[in-house]
């Protein structure tokens, strides 16, 4: 494992993981968000998302329990969000469950159709279908 401080870097030997947790534990959750602090700094960096007119602050996703949404303006925006996740799931060899993946838009407060996001080669994130349900 690596560990980048401020003036140096930390370097142990290989950890080896036997067991992970169960889907269930009461600790999955945190552990989750946890694990997911870098990609939410990486995601904040982009300056993507809808801004609150009040704070002026911009949201750009949500983590809630073992899930990941992400808040974009524009299909552009969305796709630079896209490859960040990409890339850092790549990074630490965690899969997200594409099958489970959907896309929604809306313009003015109505649902609307876009294009399907294209993940990679292999991959492409359907738009929702009005009336389906995606957990």
């Amino acid at each position: 494992m690596r560990l980048h401080t401020e003036n140096k870097l930390i370097e142990t030997e290989d950890i080896k993981i036997k067991c992970g947790i169960f889907q269930g534990d009461s600790l999955s959750p945190l552990l989750f968000c946890i694990c997911l602090i870098p990609l939410t700094e990486q995601l904040n960096r982009l300056t993507t998302g809808y801004e609150n007119h009040t704070t002026k602050t911009k949201i750009s996703h949500l983590l809630n329990i073992d899930d990941l949404k992400l808040i974009a303006k524009s299909e552009e925006e969305l796709q630079k969000q896209l490859q960040i996740v990409k890339n850092f799931s790549d990074d630490i060899h965690m899969e997200f469950g594409l099958e489970k993946c959907a896309k929604i838009a809306f313009k003015r407060g109505r649902l609307v159709h876009s294009i399907n996001l294209v993940t990679d080669i292999n991959r492409e994130i359907q738009e929702l279908e009005q009336g389906k349900t995606y957990k």
